[in-house]
């Protein structure tokens, strides 16, 4: 009885004790309930999403093209070396001959000395330098072949191109020549040519308006577009280069317009676009005067003209020249040319024309030679027969007088044929050869002055 009283009352307590520490526990967490059905979200619309995408590409985009050019030097280095062989056949490499007491040309008989041909006629390099400028009497010329018409192995050219970016608008480039030859009396006959030192300020965004200071590529015709030896199809100039592919120093503008259709270039510079090596050349001005030249082009896109010829741009070409004459001391006397041009560019297939006309008076007081050009030109074609190799023709004409005073006379009436080919053996190494057939006519007696030559182009 004592024991079931006892277990009683410690069950009263423990239920007690319970209750009192119910009530001062906080709460239970009640169990969670089902949670509401969720609205579906309306889809995104798809062209926002485009969008997005479209702007977000933008920016990378053009963060990559700013990276690119903070990593790009601004600094390119181009150029190359040419090695030839060549092989002269007749009158000693050279391209003249003496007519002793007129007997050819009578109606020249007030001239002390008349010549007959084209002393840059045997051309062996795209220099233009001749196999032999000859042995004229009563002057004395830097012949810088002089092979005396025997075959022979050359460095015709070590170019070196530099270009360096100023800024985005304002470059400026440099070009030099180098030319190993051959010294005399304990001298190094190598030289150097500077042919281009100039600055070039891009006027608009789009980089189709520049102006040029310094020695610059010339604005007369388009044979100065090829000039060195890796930009030309083959290797020899034409016959009409030496008056069209000198460098000027001055001031050029040129202008591509209306989607690169037209094509304008001016330049106001020291002298004429003759080549240095000919007589109407002059860096540094001897009078007061300037020359100005231009050029005006249509350059038209076209479409396949036949199977094997794929269309690019036919361009239709006209060029003035006109100033003071080089070499004189005053600006009475003034030389001027006037020429038209056609190129035809396509991927494999190019054809190129230039005819031209120009006279310079000449002085007796200065010694400055004068000019009859008459009515010159050529028609060349650069086909590329296979991916590697390339077949060049060219036909072309010079009539021309040249004189100094009544002491000598110049008579050229030549005619020239030019048939090569061009090996390309990497996208840095190119072969080429070349064989030179010269003709006279027009009162003038043939002789023999053909010229072999052959080029290996390792540009960098």
């Amino acid at each position: 009885m004592k024991t079931a009283i006892k277990t009683t009352g410690i069950a009263i307590l423990l239920v007690w004790a319970g209750a009192a520490w119910a009530e001062d526990a906080p709460d239970a967490p009640s169990l969670p309930s089902a949670p509401a059905e969720a609205a579906p979200e309306p889809e995104p619309d798809r062209s926002e999403l485009l969008e997005q995408q479209m702007l977000e590409l933008k920016e990378r985009l053009k963060a990559s093209e700013e990276a690119q050019r903070n990593t790009k030097s601004p600094l390119s280095i181009h150029g190359y070396a040419d090695l030839g062989f060549f092989v002269p056949y007749g009158n000693g490499g050279a391209g003249w001959i003496r007519d002793p007491g007129h007997e050819q040309m009578p109606q020249y008989a007030g001239y002390a000395w008349t010549f007959l041909g084209d002393i840059l006629a045997t051309t062996i390099n795209t220099r233009g330098e001749v196999a032999d400028l000859g042995d004229s009497p009563g002057t004395e010329r830097f012949d810088s072949v002089d092979s005396n018409g025997a075959p022979g192995f050359l460095v015709n050219e070590i170019n070196l191109r530099l270009g360096y970016s100023l800024t985005e608008q304002a470059i400026v480039r440099t070009s030099v020549d180098f030319m190993p030859r051959t010294g005399r009396e304990f001298a190094i006959g190598d030289f150097v040519e500077v042919d281009v030192a100039e600055l070039e300020y891009v006027l608009t965004r789009d980089g189709n308006t520049s102006v040029f200071v310094g020695k610059s590529l010339p604005t007369f015709g388009i044979e100065y577009k090829e000039r060195k030896s890796d930009q030309r199809f083959g290797i020899t100039p034409s016959l009409v280069h030496r008056y069209t592919a000198g460098s000027q120093i001055g001031l050029k503008v040129r202008s591509k317009l209306l989607n690169e259709w037209l094509v304008l270039a001016g330049s106001v510079t020291n002298g004429s676009s003759v080549t240095e090596q000919f007589h109407f050349s002059r860096e540094i001005d001897d009078n007061s005067g300037k020359t100005l030249s231009g050029r005006f082009a249509l350059s038209l896109p076209v479409g396949n003209i036949a199977r094997f010829i794929a269309g690019d741009r036919l361009e239709l070409g006209v060029s003035g020249e006109w100033g003071p004459q080089d070499n004189a001391l005053g600006n009475k006397g003034d030389i001027q040319f006037v020429g038209v041009d056609l190129q035809y560019l396509g991927t494999g297939f190019a054809i190129k024309a230039q005819a031209m006309t120009g006279e310079a008076p000449g002085s007796d007081v200065d010694r400055a030679f004068g000019l009859k050009l008459n009515k010159s030109g050529y028609l060349e074609l650069n086909w590329l027969v296979f991916a590697r190799l390339g077949a060049i023709a060219r036909a072309e004409l010079r009539d021309a007088v040249v004189t100094l005073g009544s002491e000598r006379a110049y008579i050229t009436k030549s005619a020239r044929f030019t048939g090569g080919l061009r090996l390309v053996l990497g996208s840095n190494i190119v072969v080429k050869a070349e064989y030179l057939n010269n003709r006279e006519y027009g009162g003038i007696r043939p002789f023999k002055n053909d010229v072999f030559t052959s080029s290996l182009v390792l540009a960098y």
